[in-house]
Formats: C-alpha cells, structure tokens, sequence
C-alpha cells in the first residue's frame, strides 16, 4: 500500500525492551499518521509484535516493520527513512518514540502540514517530562514533532541522533505533550543511562554490580530539586495505561512524593517560578499568527 505524497508517515523504532506505553502512543497518532514505519531490532520474537498488530495502524493495514539488528539509534532511523522513499510514503514524517503520548491536537496540526510554507522544514511541539511520578516533570522542553521529508536526508550520531540535510526554518506550537520514559522502575532508568553510555553518551552511570539494589533517592538526588508539581490532565490515549501502571508503581511513586515534599522553602519558591516560566515560554507560541494556524 501507498500513501498519498501528502500524508504523514511516522518513523519509530523499537528495541528488546517491553514499552508499556506503546499502546497509547499508537492510539494517540493514528489519526495524525496516514502510515507508521517501525525499525524493531529487538531480537527473536518481538514482545512488540502483539501491540503493532493490534494497533489501528496493525488492523487497517497502515503499518511497516523493518527487522534489522540495532546499530545505534541513527542507523535504526536511517531504515525508517530508507523504507519511507522506498514506499513514496508522504512529504512529511512525524518523529515518535514508544514513551511519548500525544494528545488531540496532533490529529489537526498533522492535517495543516500542507499549508506549511516552503521554507519551514520543522514543526515543533513541547513535551512534558514526567520523572519518576505521573504527578511531577522536571521540564517543558521544545520538541521535534514533524519534518519535511527529503531524498537525501540522513541521521547521524549512536546516540542522541541529530538530522542532516535540512536547512528550512523552524516554527515551534503551542501545543504539549507527554513524555513518560523516566516514570518506570528506578532500575530501568539506570539501565537505560548504562546501555545510553555504551553508545558514547556522557554522564556517571550505576555499576551492573548496584543494579539489583541500590539507594533511589541518592540515585535521584541531583534531580528531585527540579521537579515540578503537574496540575494538567494527562492525554486520554494514556489514562488506561496510567491507571495499569500505578499499583505497580506505587512504592515508587510515593518516594518521589515524599522526598518533594520535604524539600526546603527555597527550592519549593524557586520552582514556582521556574514551573511560570516554563508556562509562559510555550503558551508565548499563541503569538505567532502560522503556530495559531497550524495549531486549530
């Protein structure tokens, strides 16, 4: 199957890992993506191939699955754009990784993509960054939602992959979603900082010796004083798998809860502001007349 030239394909890539959030994830974009490419390089039987097939994009027959073994992250987006021109699969490709849910704007933002002018090649959103809570963040960062699909471009770097071949300008929306990926066991984001720093990625990393036990909060300690109070509403794709997720994390979770709310006065004022101004950088966005139109 062929997608219209102007329809939107998603590129996400998938490792040995489970990714309890990849239900939602797909649920979220479905209507945004005419077509999802997926390099999975997990090895044997994917324990991803159940949740792709039962995906709308699984059910209607909108989804690609690349099985190729990982070779740094770059190399895995490189097959999604090399099977994106092989399919002619639509002038634009929405960025998506298995622990990111949208909301319901990504649907019109996707649909406004053809009125992009020429020379934007980029359209951004904002992420919220839960860590270690589905109730604290440590930021709202600007966040690569959509780019203009070209022959000739390519990923580079193992990890923390940047695009090349692109040079058009940037519009950022004011639109945020959400990013789940440090809310899991303490474990798994150690074992992530482990496997980011195989691939050349700076940073002190736990021992493989400390994994089975070690002490989360001095584990956590620089970023606890970051996190800010979440007073929004989660996206619905995400809600069921919230709702799964938090028996299994409520030791977790209660840590976090605690340990922030003992925080001294000055660091709980310093981050009413920062939390102000996170606000203010992405609701700013409204300012700008294509970001209003793009947006809905």
């Amino acid at each position: 199957m062929k997608p219209p030239v102007d329809g939107v394909a998603a590129h996400l890539i998938l490792g040995a890992r489970d990714e309890p959030f990849l239900s939602a994830m797909l649920a979220s974009i479905a209507d945004a993506a005419t077509l999802l490419i997926v390099n999975d390089n997990s090895s044997g039987d994917s324990p991803h191939a159940a949740i792709l097939a039962a995906s709308r994009f699984g059910q209607e027959g909108r989804l690609v699955v690349d099985r190729t073994p990982f070779c740094g992250f770059a190399a895995a987006r490189n097959i999604c754009l090399r099977v994106h021109e092989e399919l002619a699969a639509g002038s634009w490709v929405a960025f998506v990784d298995a622990d990111e849910v949208h909301g319901a704007g990504v649907r019109r933002i996707a649909e406004r993509l053809t009125g992009v002018p020429a020379g934007y090649d980029f359209v951004d959103g904002y992420t919220w960054h839960f860590f270690a809570s589905f109730e604290y963040y440590t930021s709202i960062e600007r966040r690569m939602m959509f780019f203009r699909y070209r022959s000739g471009l390519r990923w580079e770097g193992a990890v923390h992959e940047r695009l090349t071949g692109l040079s058009g300008k940037r519009i950022a929306l004011p639109y945020v979603y959400a990013h789940y990926g440090h809310t899991l066991e303490p474990r798994r984001h150690a074992e992530k900082g482990r496997h980011y720093s195989s691939l050349g990625a700076p940073g002190d990393v736990l021992p493989q010796d400390q994994l089975a036990d070690f002490d989360v909060v001095r584990y956590f300690k620089p970023v606890y004083p970051r996190l800010l109070h979440f007073g929004g509403a989660h996206p619905p794709a995400a809600l069921a798998t919230l709702d799964f997720l938090k028996p299994r994390l409520r030791r977790d979770h209660e840590l976090t809860e605690r340990t922030v709310r003992s925080q001294a006065a000055a660091i709980k004022a310093r981050n009413v502001v920062r939390r102000l101004n996170y606000e203010v950088r992405w609701r700013a966005r409204l300012i700008d007349r294509l970001a209003r139109l793009l947006l809905g």
